[in-house]
């Protein structure tokens, strides 16, 4: 039983390495979204981007359950930090980019993409959004 507990225990906590990693720049670029809150505070969230096509993608990898992507619809501003510069962006969900959006993340992230597809569940409900700098 004793034996049973330390590899439960040591799977339990790869995973949640796993999952700490892949939220951090070790896995590539991470970028911060600010999305406004019911309450009219900014609310950040780290997540990946891609480039590709002449835009950059980000995704919500459970769709409409994600809060940002709840957050985005019910505010439409947003900034987002990327390679020191804060910039307000608008966000354009693009289901049909879907897959060319999954290719890319799976080529950029690697390893971790998988990880984050093994948590996330059915990526047929993943949102991708195409970021548009303001004027």
């Amino acid at each position: 039983m004793k034996n049973l507990l330390i590899v439960i225990g040591s799977a339990i906590g790869l995973f949640l390495l796993l999952a700490i990693i892949t939220a951090t720049p070790l896995v590539g670029e991470v970028v911060t979204l600010h999305t406004l809150a019911d309450g009219g505070q900014w609310q950040t969230t780290p997540l990946w981007v891609v480039d590709f096509d002449d835009a950059s993608y980000l995704r919500a990898g459970s769709g409409a359950a994600s809060g940002w992507v709840l957050r985005l619809r019910a505010h439409p501003e947003a900034k987002l930090e990327r390679g020191g510069e804060l910039l307000e962006v608008h966000l354009i969900e693009e289901p049909a980019r879907r897959d060319a959006v999954h290719r890319e993340m799976a080529e950029k992230y690697g390893w971790a993409d998988s990880f984050v597809a093994l948590m996330s569940g059915d990526r047929a409900k993943s949102i991708p959004l195409r970021i548009e700098v303001a004027d």
